[in-house]
């Protein structure tokens, strides 16, 4: 999202919400509370590169669980943790845990998600087998959240989406979450940073499972669409 010069001190989640755009909704109404995350020992040997959200957004649709996953050979749970396994946030972790309990079978945040991607597809003519992972995360990204929808529907093309005219205007802090990590992985470079997806008081629940679901497509590609787990 941000660069923040208050990074990794006790400043940082306050510092987060004053460099929210302009215009934004409150997500919630509370207390903000400001806590001091401790720094853990990175282990020797340990891939830097997975500090990076981008790192998981690599496309890997010829992996075993990308066949897998279209033979219908694995669950939900087994998905998460194959992307994720390198993943050394103890607080993503935790709510990678609480995701994968929570799981419903559906991808989509919402029937009306569903229906904006999938009235997308079909306006294009196109089929999702023939679309790249980051088109379809991007878009599942974009139809995700009903204000950000409204912003993008306009600037949606069959091989490009442009950004830059998408005005946020109403947008709240979860719909600008979604929007900046479309962005990572269309752009594959961060706009968002993995401390604050993982954070659960700067992005709500059901943002978090557009964002980590958005991210499993980009990795597996289509057939996580027409997965059965």
């Amino acid at each position: 999202m941000s660069k923040f010069f208050m990074y990794d001190s006790e400043l940082q989640e306050l510092e987060q919400l004053m460099m929210l755009v302009p215009n934004f909704l409150p997500r919630r109404s509370g207390v903000i509370v400001v806590q001091r995350i401790r720094n853990e020992e990175v282990p020797s040997g340990f891939e830097r590169d997975y500090e990076h959200i981008t790192a998981y957004c690599s496309s890997n649709t010829s992996s075993r669980v990308s066949n897998q996953i279209a033979i219908g050979d694995i669950n939900y749970e087994e998905i998460v943790c194959s992307c994720f396994e390198k993943c050394e946030s103890h607080h993503l972790n935790v709510r990678l845990g609480d995701l994968i309990r929570s799981h419903d079978g559906e991808l989509f945040l919402s029937p009306k998600h569903r229906s904006r991607f999938q009235t997308v597809c079909r306006i294009q003519n196109e089929a999702i087998e023939n679309r790249s992972s980051a088109y379809l995360a991007t878009l599942f990204l974009l139809t995700a959240d009903d204000n950000l929808w409204c912003a993008a529907k306009d600037h949606i093309y069959r091989d490009s989406f442009d950004f830059k005219k998408m005005h946020l205007h109403g947008i709240n802090t979860d719909g600008y979450a979604i929007y900046q990590m479309a962005k990572t992985i269309h752009c594959a470079k961060e706009y968002i940073k993995l401390n604050e997806i993982s954070d659960k008081h700067l992005i709500g629940e059901q943002a978090f499972k557009g964002i980590i679901n958005s991210i499993l497509i980009a990795k597996y590609g289509a057939s996580m669409l027409q997965a059965n787990c």
